[in-house]
C-alpha cells in the first residue's frame, strides 16, 4: 500500500440523521417504504426499497444473477450481501489500515495489548478475510498461535503461521471485526456465546464493529442511507451494530469482567490528509461494492445507483460527514 501520513482523527459525537427507535436499550430499525426514486433531473432520491426484493436476493440464487454480477461466498443461507472478488479484498485491506491509524494500534484492549506479545498465546480472528489483521499483530509476534475463520473459502490464504478455517461463527465454529453485514442481530447473543465457550478463563474477547449510518450526511448521502437501513432490516441485519454492541453484550454478561469499549468517529472523507483521502475512497469502493443487491432493491438502474455513489462521495466533504465505528473488550470468567 505505500507509506501514508496521517493526522490525528478529530473525534467529534454528531447525531444520526436516520430515524431510530430505542427499546430496552436496543437502537432498532424503522422499515419504511418510500416512492421509487429518480435520478434523471439530479435532484436527490428520495429512498425507496423493495422489501421482498432486499430480502430474498442472494447471490448463489440464480434469479439474483445478472452478467455483470461480481463473485461471492457459497454459502445460500447467509445474509452476507458483500463480494468476494479481489476488489473487496483490496478495500478490506484499506479498511483495515484505516481503522488501524483510527484506533492507535491492531490491538485496541489495553491489557489484550500486552497479551498477545506474549510467546505461545493464541489469538483468534472471527471474519478475518485474506488476513490482513492476523498478519500485522503476528510481525509483532512471530512466537504466538494463530487463527483465522471466515465465510467465504476464496477469500483466505494460509501464510507461515497462520492457520485458516473455512466456515460461519452462527454454526458453531469459533475477537469479531465488522460482521454488521453479515450477522443477523438475532444471532449476535449466540457468536458471542461461542466466542466465550472457546476462550480460556482469564482471556480476552475484542468485537470491532461499525455502524452503517452517514452522520451529518447531504441529501445524497442521507437518500441511500435511508435505503440501506430499510434493506439492511429486511434481512434481519442491525444499521447500528456498532452503538448496540454492549447491549448484545448483556447475554453473556454473567462470563464477563473489566469491560469498557472504545469509540471512533471518523471523517467520512477529508482530502486534507492522505488517511482522510483513503477513508473517502473507501467508503464510495464500500457503497459500489452493495450495488449488485442494492440498486435492484432500491428498483434503480446500475448506472443510476452508480450517480448516487458519486453524489454521496461529493457530499461527504461538503458536509463534513462522520462514520462511527466501536470497540468492546471484556476479559473472560469461567
Amino acid at each position: 500500500m505505500g507509506p501514508h501520513q496521517s493526522k490525528t482523527i478529530k473525534k467529534q459525537l454528531l447525531e444520526p440523521i436516520l430515524p431510530s427507535a430505542k427499546q430496552d436499550g436496543l437502537v432498532k430499525d424503522d422499515l419504511s417504504v418510500i416512492s421509487k426514486p429518480s435520478l434523471s433531473s439530479g435532484a436527490p432520491p428520495r429512498a425507496s426499497i423493495n422489501t421482498v426484493q432486499a430480502k430474498v436476493w442472494n447471490p448463489n440464487n440464480p434469479e439474483s444473477w445478472d452478467v455483470e454480477m461480481r463473485e461471492y461466498h457459497s454459502l445460500e443461507d447467509s445474509q452476507y450481501a458483500l463480494p468476494s472478488d479481489e476488489i473487496e479484498q483490496s478495500r478490506l485491506e484499506v479498511q483495515h489500515f484505516v481503522f488501524r491509524v483510527g484506533f492507535k494500534g491492531d490491538v485496541i484492549c489495553p491489557a489484550a495489548k500486552e497479551l498477545v506479545k506474549q510467546p505461545g498465546i493464541k489469538v483468534l480472528d472471527v471474519g478475518c478475510a485474506k488476513g490482513f489483521w492476523l498478519e500485522s499483530v503476528r510481525k509483532e509476534n512471530p512466537l504466538a498461535e494463530y487463527y483465522g475463520v471466515d465465510i467465504a473459502q476464496t477469500l483466505v490464504s494460509e501464510s507461515q503461521g497462520i492457520k485458516i478455517q473455512f466456515g460461519n461463527v452462527l454454526e458453531g465454529l469459533p475477537c469479531m471485526r465488522f460482521l454488521v453485514l453479515g450477522m443477523p442481530k438475532d444471532r449476535y447473543a449466540d457468536a458471542l456465546k461461542e466466542l466465550v465457550r472457546v476462550a480460556k478463563p482469564g482471556g480476552w474477547i475484542e468485537i470491532v464493529e461499525a455502524d452503517v449510518v452517514v452522520y451529518k450526511s447531504g441529501p445524497h448521502s442521507k437518500a441511500w442511507g435511508q435505503a440501506m437501513f430499510s434493506a439492511m432490516a429486511a434481512r434481519g441485519l442491525d444499521c447500528y451494530a456498532a452503538t448496540n454492541l454492549e447491549w448484545h453484550a448483556r447475554n453473556v454478561s454473567q462470563h464477563i469482567s473489566h469491560q469498557d469499549t472504545r469509540t471512533l468517529h471518523f471523517r467520512s472523507r477529508d482530502d486534507n490528509t492522505a488517511l482522510g483521502k483513503m477513508t473517502g475512497e473507501n467508503n464510495k469502493t464500500g457503497i459500489l461494492a452493495l450495488e449488485d443487491w442494492m440498486h435492484k432493491a432500491m428498483g434503480i438502474t446500475r448506472e443510476e445507483y452508480r450517480e448516487l455513489a458519486d453524489s454521496c462521495f461529493e457530499e461527504w466533504a461538503e458536509y463534513k460527514s462522520f462514520g462511527q465505528a466501536r470497540a468492546l473488550y471484556f476479559q473472560v470468567k469461567k
